[in-house]
């Protein structure tokens, strides 16, 4: 087998076969490319801050096709034809930012920034895949990256924005902070009162509520302090 060669951001690199057999993407980035806004952590494909994205024909045919991957788990040897591009070849301050680094800023979507190349880079990868996305199948191609400071709001908020649906009421998938705001599950909005929410059922001698306020709550507690009650799931 000759030298492996492949395209990082659009410079020709021609890799020697002396590197051991267990050198990955993400070391050959990092070390040998001097590529280090690509990041590195659990070396097992579990925390995303590696993900860059490639390009290349599909086994079964002369298609191209890009999507994101792990670098840290991507064998160096196995990248031969490859374009392979890093949040470097997007863009930067002096060249001018790509538009996902400037929604991700514009969200405040950073803190310490370590997991920002491996999120702007799975984005890249998944609008290549699917450019027409909804914000639901963004959320759920987001469960790879994991950051450890700034909370994946302002984050998910940034990358929803380039969902066909994130001006459409109704369809903005609903945040883990925003459990506790009793939000209507049709609309995504707080909740108006349209709809009853109580329960009022008999089982088996037991009389089950569901109140959907505290002033309910505490109303029933009142009118049922001399019974035995039980809050589940309160």
């Amino acid at each position: 087998m000759s030298d492996v060669r492949c395209y990082i951001n659009g410079k020709e690199h021609i890799v020697p076969l002396s590197f051991p057999a267990t050198t990955s993407l993400n070391e050959y980035l990092r070390e040998t490319a001097g590529l280090k806004g690509t990041k590195i952590m659990c070396h097992e494909a579990g925390c995303g801050c590696c993900a860059v994205t490639v390009t290349h024909a599909r086994p079964d045919s002369d298609t191209l096709e890009t999507y994101s991957v792990q670098s840290c788990i991507t064998p160096l040897y196995a990248v031969d034809g490859w374009q392979i591009n890093t949040i470097e070849g997007l863009g930067s301050q002096k060249r001018g930012l790509h538009p996902i680094q400037e929604r991700v800023a514009k969200f405040n979507g950073t803190q310490c920034g370590y997991c920002t190349p491996g999120v702007v880079m799975n984005m890249y990868g998944l609008l290549h895949q699917k450019p027409n996305i909804t914000a639901q199948e963004i959320e759920d191609n987001f469960d790879g990256n994991i950051c450890r400071c700034t909370g994946y709001r302002p984050i998910l908020d940034a990358m929803k924005s380039f969902s066909d649906d994130a001006n459409i009421p109704g369809c903005k998938a609903i945040d883990i902070e925003d459990l506790n705001k009793n939000l209507c599950p049709k609309t995504g909005e707080a909740c108006l009162g349209s709809c009853t929410r109580r329960l009022d059922l008999q089982v088996n001698g037991a009389r089950w509520y569901r109140p959907a306020s505290l002033a309910e709550l505490r109303k029933l507690m009142t009118d049922y302090k001399d019974k035995k009650t039980r809050l589940v799931f309160g």
